[in-house]
């Protein structure tokens, strides 16, 4: 046990703080080899600066691929970093396949959609709108809790100025609301 305490500090730091590509690929590969099923230490590898977004890309499928069960939490840390690295919406589109692929993994829970409303570059439409919108509406359907997609669609409807639906899907957040959905 101390031994594997001392491997998991030890690729803690490598993740933590390593400029070499080569070096964090083959703390990986340790890491995935020993079966080392650690949510945490994962996110701290994908988002060390020295990794290009198809090294994250790469790495966060595997590790979802290898641990299912890690899936959600992965795939909704990668559509954040994603987000977050994002100037003038660069990397807004894979973002948004990151946070669908959450959403897909534990359909259940809305906080993924609620990312892609929160994400919506009006200015740029990046991810084009359509595309948002019809994610969030599909989202309805799926989630528990629904009430936050109404009023996130409602909220984008009014920014676009298309007050009929806006105020269609305010009305059914309400609905849902009164109902605790």
């Amino acid at each position: 046990m101390l031994k594997n305490k001392k491997t998991l500090e030890n690729l803690e730091t490598i993740f933590r703080t390593s400029n070499s590509p080569e070096e964090l690929f083959d703390s990986f590969r340790i890491s995935i080899e020993n079966k080392i099923k650690d949510e945490e230490l994962y996110k701290i590898l994908l988002r060390n600066k020295a990794l290009s977004i198809d090294e994250i890309l790469m790495y966060t499928e595997k590790i979802c691929k290898v641990f299912p069960d890690l899936s959600y939490n992965i795939f909704f840390c990668v559509g954040q970093l994603l987000e977050s690295i994002s100037s003038y919406g660069k990397h807004n589109e894979k973002a948004f396949a990151y946070f669908m692929k959450a959403a897909g993994s534990n359909p259940g829970l809305n906080e993924p959609y609620l990312s892609i409303a929160k994400m919506y570059n009006s200015e740029l439409n990046i991810p084009k709108f359509e595309i948002v919108a019809e994610a969030i509406e599909d989202g309805i359907s799926k989630v528990d809790i629904k009430s936050p997609l109404c009023f996130a669609l409602s909220n984008l409807y009014l920014d676009r100025r298309e007050k009929e639906k806006a105020l269609s899907y305010q009305k059914l957040g309400e609905i849902y609301q009164r109902e605790g959905k």
